[in-house]
């Protein structure tokens, strides 16, 4: 009997550790952002990303076209230059449903709607994918419509957007999933947003994604100045 526990225990012991291990708090990699405005003007930003679940800042350290950090924390985002901040702009909390959290968290399948009070709505299959429409709750209903959810072949796949008038007014659609020790990520993300009838677009590219990097650690909570 004694040994019969010793062989459970340890059985869930290691059971305890292995999940352990598998719940990841850190990525960072390379990005660049091509965009082009609605009046056809085209930028091309590069830099690297940092971001960890504890910290819950998004920073972006720039190296092109200009050296600086932007930093989205709670609902402010700073650009910093030479260790100050030369602006400051008041945004919804945005790290929660950044790709990075959602990929750390495995969420990235439903876009962690599920846990921000939407609902399924309904459910529908086109060949081979399945879209589902997740209804906002009612304290957001005045700011938020539907959102529509593609997923192929297990993956987030798109994203339709729709305000409380019924207008489209963003599309984002995911591809050239790798994964990276148990973290599906996807190095290419085209944004659509719709302005007054207007697009404007942009693709971002990821590359060299590392997972609980442990060398920059200054980095993922980035101190922003006085």
């Amino acid at each position: 009997m004694k040994r019969k526990f010793s062989f459970l225990f340890f059985l869930f012991l290691s059971i305890s550790l292995l999940t352990w291990a598998q719940k990841y708090y850190r990525i960072t990699g390379d990005y660049s952002i091509k965009a082009k405005s609605f009046d056809g003007k085209s930028q091309l930003t590069a830099g690297k990303f940092y971001y960890d679940l504890n910290y819950k800042k998004l920073v972006y350290c720039n190296s092109f076209p200009a050296v600086d950090v932007w930093v989205s924390f709670d609902t402010v985002t700073y650009r910093i230059v030479d260790n100050k901040v030369t602006k400051r702009y008041l945004a919804p909390p945005l790290s929660e449903f950044s790709i990075f959290h959602l990929a750390l968290t495995s969420q990235i399948k439903n876009y962690g709607l599920n846990a921000s009070g939407f609902t399924i709505q309904k459910v529908e299959k086109n060949n081979n994918m399945v879209i589902t429409t997740w209804m906002p709750p009612a304290h957001l209903k005045k700011i938020f419509g539907k959102v529509l959810i593609s997923v192929k072949e297990n993956r987030l796949s798109g994203l339709i957007f729709i305000d409380s008038e019924g207008t489209v007014i963003r599309k984002q659609f995911f591809d050239k999933y790798d994964n990276f020790l148990g973290v599906e990520f996807p190095l290419e993300v085209v944004d659509i947003t719709y302005t007054n009838g207007l697009e404007n677009y942009q693709v971002t590219s990821y590359k060299n994604i590392m997972i609980d990097e442990v060398y920059s650690n200054d980095f993922y909570n980035y101190p922003i100045p006085d």
